[in-house]
């Protein structure tokens, strides 16, 4: 993890660079007539900014910001997120979600075990309460993880635990309206 601070021209020159390496791919796929290869990837592109608008509507600003520039510090890792976002005025968990991300990942990225594929899948959901789902796969020496909770807002459940697999559940304390 590189400590240097991430101004905002980082942040636009990163965008802008992954922004034409997509639009690269799929240039070449529709110069090979791989339109239906085409046409998949833009779907992806375009979920991924819906995906960024719905998580700023519902008041994840930072945190989204977080998974926004996470390549940028944590560039040993692949990050997939998902979301189901169904309700609203999450602002209050926003601060200490995103410090539980960095936090976790932390503890983590030091101990990676390097020339393998490691992935970070987080899933946010939001249905009656506000749940995440936290995944690592890949190699790392093994990891000591403590489950409680997080101030007053969440709960954290470990449900894996190796040296090839963590995944941790945080789970909000108060239903959501």
């Amino acid at each position: 993890m590189d400590d240097k601070e991430i101004t905002i021209n980082n942040v636009l020159r990163h965008s802008m660079h992954d922004f034409l390496n997509s639009l690269h791919l799929i240039q070449m796929n529709l110069d090979m007539g791989r339109i239906e290869e085409a046409k998949k990837l833009i779907s992806n592109y375009s979920s991924k900014c819906n995906q960024f608008f719905d998580m700023n509507n519902v008041g994840l600003s930072k945190t989204n910001e977080w998974l926004q520039t996470f390549s940028m510090r944590y560039n040993k890792m692949t990050l997939v997120v998902q979301t189901s976002l169904l309700s609203s005025g999450l602002d209050k968990y926003d601060a200490v979600l995103r410090e539980y991300l960095e936090c976790f990942l932390q503890s983590i990225y030091p101990n990676l075990r390097g020339y393998q594929e490691q992935l970070f899948k987080v899933h946010i959901s939001t249905d009656e309460q506000l749940e995440i789902q936290l995944e690592v796969q890949g190699n790392w020496s093994f990891h000591s993880y403590k489950e409680g909770s997080l101030t007053d807002l969440f709960h954290i459940e470990e449900q894996v635990n190796t040296e090839n697999e963590l995944k941790v559940k945080l789970i909000a304390f108060e239903r959501l309206e």
